[in-house]
């Protein structure tokens, strides 16, 4: 095993940043967990890079010392960890459509990451980003999923798309809404729509959905946070069709 190069630190440090990510098709990720749950998801690094003097036994990627200043470069994290990988950014596509997720100008990264992890919890079929939605090769977001962005099939798709498709639409809104523990599953594939916390669902989609619920909650509070209350909504109906038994 050889000392990582300036040069390749510097290609490398790169991926910190969403055009190279883009262009590159490649990000970087962070720590022994995560980058094991990403390879157990059949996702192989291309590199992985190596505090000086540390080991880690994996024969299937080009493998690189590090010194502590180029580890510091590299992480996005206040506390560095002894190791990265550098993985493809392949999301598995869409092909069973009984329960989606449609999330609608979502740019939290921490909240784009829990709902991913928390449908792949639940056995969502898919998540279906607006074009306006944070980046999930966000490192921030691949942190928050743990590395599920990689096993949960996702893509990106507009309104149009949304509204071409052959399901029943159902929208989180706290207006002229139903109780959420009263909505039946419907019998037909179904998309539950998310919006941000700030501004919710967008109005275009909410006149063309086909019901609207709440989660009711006590006067104390105004509102959840977004990637609590797609959870309550994901397991609600997964639930009544038996995929997290």
């Amino acid at each position: 095993m050889e000392y990582a190069s300036q040069n390749k630190i510097k290609q490398v440090t790169k991926l910190k940043q969403k055009r190279y990510r883009k262009e590159q098709q490649q990000v970087i990720i962070e720590g022994k967990r995560l980058l094991e749950q990403v390879i157990a998801n059949g996702i192989i690094p291309t590199e992985i890079f190596l505090l000086e003097n540390s080991s880690y036994e994996f024969s299937g990627s080009a493998l690189f010392w590090l010194k502590q200043h180029q580890l510091n470069k590299l992480s996005s994290t206040q506390t560095p960890q002894n190791i990265f990988g550098v993985v493809p950014t392949i999301a598995p596509k869409i092909k069973a459509k009984r329960i989606l997720l449609y999330l609608d100008a979502v740019s939290e990264p921490g909240n784009i990451g829990t709902i991913f992890r928390t449908a792949a919890a639940a056995g969502i079929d898919g998540i279906i980003l607006s074009e306006d939605c944070c980046e999930i090769w966000n490192p921030k977001v691949i942190r928050a999923s743990l590395g599920t962005v990689f096993s949960v099939p996702s893509e990106i798709h507009s309104h149009k798309w949304l509204f071409e498709q052959e399901a029943k639409i159902i929208s989180s809104s706290l207006h002229h809404s139903n109780d959420l523990f009263s909505s039946k599953l419907p019998t037909e594939n179904c998309i539950i729509a998310i919006g941000s916390e700030a501004f919710g669902v967008s109005e275009d989609i909410i006149a063309k959905t086909n019901e609207t619920v709440h989660i009711p909650m006590t006067t104390k509070i105004e509102s959840l946070n977004v990637a609590v209350a797609a959870g309550i909504i994901i397991f609600h109906y997964a639930n009544q069709l038996g995929q997290t038994k």
